[in-house]
């Protein structure tokens, strides 16, 4: 298990002073490559072996967003490693030890030369010291989609060079952030699934479609081709 300790900075909070959702995102994607990089599998080890961690899915738990000042702990951990894929948790608390955020994620190892995924080595499944995971129910992988004709145009995006990760696609946390920031304004959001399918590179415009049922939206985001790249589901109040 790896812990990563914080105080929420005024960069990362909106206009409540609570921590946005691309921070909150931000902040996990932090503590999993500081993991990473504890157990000598981080960033310069991937690049030497030419293969980089792709995530296919979030499912985060709201509890409370941490606040302006906070002191949190962020803590992740593997807990099952098979194949080409890897589950990871995370969680975070206040200084008191509630919990605040909790969440799951599926990540696939992939050989950047060939751009198909790869096997994950022994050698990393012991280094990382699989975990039990946290007992909750993440509501399934696939997001089922709401009907078609439920489905409105609510704008698009470019993908910026402030978008991009190491791997020159626009990094996962971006897609949330587009997609939440169709939601109406004032939305307390409690529950956040995604499921990436196809990345999008610099200067890919997204196509941005919405869709609520009762305390459901979901986004779909499109590339100009009008395949799905990335589905976001949320629980608002």
């Amino acid at each position: 298990m790896y812990y990563l300790n914080a105080r929420v900075r005024y960069s990362e909070v909106d206009e409540r002073e609570n921590l946005t959702i691309v921070s909150l995102i931000n902040y996990l994607q932090d503590a999993a490559a500081f993991h990473s990089e504890e157990v000598g599998r981080g960033l310069s080890h991937l690049t030497d072996k030419n293969e980089g961690w792709f995530i296919t899915n979030w499912q985060l738990h709201i509890q409370t967003l941490p606040q302006y000042g906070e002191e949190i702990r962020i803590s992740t951990w593997a807990y099952e490693m098979r194949g080409m894929f890897s589950k990871r948790n995370f969680l975070i608390e206040n200084e008191a030890g509630e919990r605040l955020v909790t969440g799951n994620s599926i990540w696939v190892l992939m050989n950047l030369e060939t751009g198909k995924p790869a096997r994950i080595p022994e050698a990393a499944i012991e280094a990382y010291r699989i975990e039990p995971p946290l007992d909750e129910d993440w509501g399934g992988r696939k997001i089922r989609l709401f009907d078609a004709d439920l489905f409105e145009k609510a704008g698009e995006a470019e993908v910026m060079p402030v978008h991009l990760d190491t791997n020159r696609h626009m990094n996962n946390a971006y897609y949330i952030e587009i997609a939440r920031d169709a939601l109406p304004r004032g939305k307390k959001v409690f529950v956040i699934r995604a499921e990436y399918k196809k990345p999008t590179t610099l200067g890919d415009i997204l196509q941005i479609y919405r869709a609520t049922v009762d305390q459901t939206t979901q986004v779909e985001l499109k590339n100009a081709s009008g395949e799905t790249c990335t589905v976001i589901e949320f629980q608002t109040d």
